[in-house]
């Protein structure tokens, strides 16, 4: 009888630490490389962007059941058009928005989304491609912390 209480006992606290080990990987998000991505292709938000962009949604807590939404289309970069603006949404909260504000094709600034409020920034302020800012918000949406590259 011990026994069977002790192994209740350590499967819980498995099942306890997965658990927290989980919601700390949705709470915390760091993008995958400094390099912004390029802006999705419009023919590619119909669900073939999962593969080529699931690195940039690690730690969102979301990727399944998210769908690509893209406005304007920007056809300055080869390789043809792409879309300025892409919210990736799940069910009616946003997951993520990334923005091509200049017109490149690459996207120049992407905000994640923690329960519907913006958790981080990514911006490429000078429009290099490279990142240079990366901006923490709490749950009250405060900005907590900001990183420059």
């Amino acid at each position: 009888m011990r026994r069977m209480i002790g192994v209740a006992a350590a499967a819980a606290v498995g099942l306890t630490l997965v658990a927290v080990a989980t919601l700390r990987a949705q709470d915390s998000w760091s993008p995958p490389s400094s390099d912004m991505p390029d802006m999705p292709a419009p023919s590619s938000l119909a669900g073939q962007w999962r593969g080529a962009l699931a690195s940039w949604f690690r730690g969102t807590g979301a990727l399944d059941g998210v769908r690509a939404v893209g406005d304007g289309v920007s056809s300055v970069r080869p390789g043809g058009a792409r879309a300025r603006l892409v919210r990736f949404v799940g069910g009616a909260r946003p997951v993520a928005t990334w923005t091509d504000r200049n017109g490149d094709g690459r996207a120049d600034m992407i905000e994640v989304y923690r329960d519907g409020a913006v958790a981080y920034q990514l911006i490429d302020a000078d429009y290099d491609g490279g990142a240079n800012v990366l901006r923490v918000y709490d749950a009250s949406g405060e900005l907590a912390r900001e990183q420059r590259y």
